[in-house]
């Protein structure tokens, strides 16, 4: 039987090195139902010599124990062959990349090329290793030689690589020139192209790299337990790929292939293979569906970047959008809410991030950390998304108070149910639209908002997510209108007796500037 709890799992994943936020992730999802035996009998069969090895900083270790290195220590004497260490392609060859809208590749033997088909790309994870040194602007030999050390061990064909730890400029755009910036941004601009002419997409991961197994569900357990499902970036890179391959220990599997396995064993056994066949099959390109904001929310959860432009900027290639040099996070999160107008209303009331402070403002500024259930009842309009409600009026907030790192309120509403309610805001919420949002409680006109009415929750073993609006002085026929200063979770269990209410809430022009 599965365990009763979800900690052994992660007490199991943690103890065998997994990152803890991909540990819980995994074990109250992915592997909830899975006997804790069959997860340590995967986790044993990846080898390494020791904790927290990747194949990508060996090099450097290989290099310690045959002798000591002092060029770490006084690299002034070796100054001469400190440029041949580095590798990085010549500047004038990634603007023509640009220019050409055409990968620029290298071989073995450290030749450039520009290609349109005839390569392969990488997919990985900078963190594990594999990444540029912005003080050198390049890639280490060491590391340029093991990529294709580890291909050709694994009977990979591949003469042409492209990888962008190689061609774009920097990791650091606070350190960066603006001619560097620029170039950065063209090159993000061209990754569909890249990536869609790859004859294919190589997924490295540290962990998955280790695992000694040809288990095709070993090999799914392990990605969703590595790495690479975990960053923003690698979520487009596969989804725009026409063919992924990843590799283990002993050889290379075909993405698609791990995905149609998951979905035979799902169609017997839901509970084990579901969630896994989900997370999975979500990142396949599928040209005839498309891809929607409530896609993205889905599968990238709990994906992380070290930048926070990138939680806008890394959705850019696969929407099909061009970014452009300035943009903030809010603003590119603007382009792809109105580029998508007909799924963006889908996820209005998720919980987890703060709204947005430009148009649209009820939509939440992250597609990480978002918790709740797709809506398809809601419809977006030149001044706002419409849809039904169940509104209840806060009269006065009883208490505020800490809970589990969120802040919680106690409102005592005007209705004709039960007059008390305890609502809990997300831990990142922007502390002003906490502040203004007790500011209109005292004027009167503010709301709790639901799309489901607290009549069919009561026995229900889930929350309702609702939003904190303040209504908006309008003429009588114009309606409801509301502007958003919050999402939030009712956690208390009461009916209110709420009716069902037509209610705009207005993309822009908030009652109070919360920024």
């Amino acid at each position: 039987m599965p365990a009763s709890s979800w900690l052994p799992i992660f007490e199991a994943l943690t103890r065998y090195g997994i990152n803890r936020a991909t540990a819980e992730d995994v074990a109250k999802n992915d592997l909830r139902n899975w006997e804790l035996e069959e997860i340590v009998c995967m986790l044993q069969k990846v080898k390494v010599p020791y904790r927290g090895y990747c194949y990508f900083r060996a090099p450097f270790l290989r290099a310690s124990q045959e002798g000591l290195d002092f060029r770490t220590w006084w690299p002034s004497l070796w100054a001469s062959d400190q440029d041949s260490r580095w590798i990085s392609p010549p500047q004038e060859l990634m603007h023509r990349s640009v220019q050409e809208q055409a990968a620029l590749c290298v071989n073995a033997k450290g030749k450039w090329s520009l290609k349109r088909s005839g390569y392969v790309a990488l997919s990985h994870v900078w963190i594990e290793g594999l990444q540029r040194d912005n003080e050198h602007s390049g890639l280490l030999d060491e590391k340029f030689r093991a990529i294709f050390a580890l291909l050709n061990d694994r009977h990979i064909k591949a003469e042409w690589v492209w990888t962008d730890v190689l061609v774009i400029p920097g990791s650091n755009p606070a350190k960066a020139s603006p001619a560097d910036e620029m170039l950065t941004i063209d090159i993000i601009n061209t990754l569909p192209l890249i990536y869609s002419n790859a004859d294919s997409v190589i997924i490295i991961d540290a962990l998955v790299l280790q695992l000694h197994s040809s288990n095709l569900t070993d090999i799914a357990m392990a990605l969703v337990c590595g790495q690479w499902t975990t960053r923003v970036w690698t979520f487009q890179e596969i989804k725009l790929a026409q063919r992924a391959l990843v590799v283990t220990a002993t050889g290379f599997y075909d993405y698609s292939e791990i995905v149609r396995h998951l979905d035979v064993l799902a169609a017997g056994q839901p509970a084990r293979y579901r969630r896994m066949y989900l997370r999975l099959a979500t990142l396949e390109k599928n040209d005839e569906r498309g891809l929607s904001i409530p896609d993205i929310v889905m599968a990238c959860g709990a994906r992380r970047s070290g930048q926070d432009i990138d939680y806008a900027r890394a959705f850019f290639p696969v929407l099909g959008l061009k970014w452009e040099f300035g943009m903030t996070r809010e603003e590119g999160m603007q382009m792809i809410y109105q580029s998508q107008k007909r799924h963006a209303p889908r996820i209005a009331c998720f919980y987890g991030a703060p709204r947005m402070k430009v148009d649209p403002i009820w939509a939440p500024s992250y597609f990480h950390g978002l918790e709740g259930m797709v809506t398809d009842s809601l419809v977006w309009d030149d001044r706002g998304i419409r849809g039904e409600w169940y509104p209840i009026r806060i009269s006065k907030v009883l208490k505020k108070f800490p809970h589990s790192r969120r802040t919680a309120f106690n409102f005592e509403l005007d209705c004709s149910g039960d007059t008390v309610m305890q609502c809990v805001l997300a831990p990142s919420e922007d502390s002003n639209a906490i502040i203004a949002m007790e500011s209109a409680v005292e004027r009167g006109q503010t709301y709790v908002i639901s799309l489901v009415p607290s009549e069919d929750v009561l026995g229900a073993e889930w929350a309702r997510q609702a939003l904190i609006v303040e209504k908006t002085e309008v003429d009588e026929y114009d309606g409801f209108e509301a502007a958003v200063y919050c999402a939030a979770v009712i956690t208390s269990r009461q009916r209110h007796g709420e009716d069902r209410t037509s209610i705009l809430l207005r993309h822009g022009n908030s009652t109070q500037d919360h920024g």
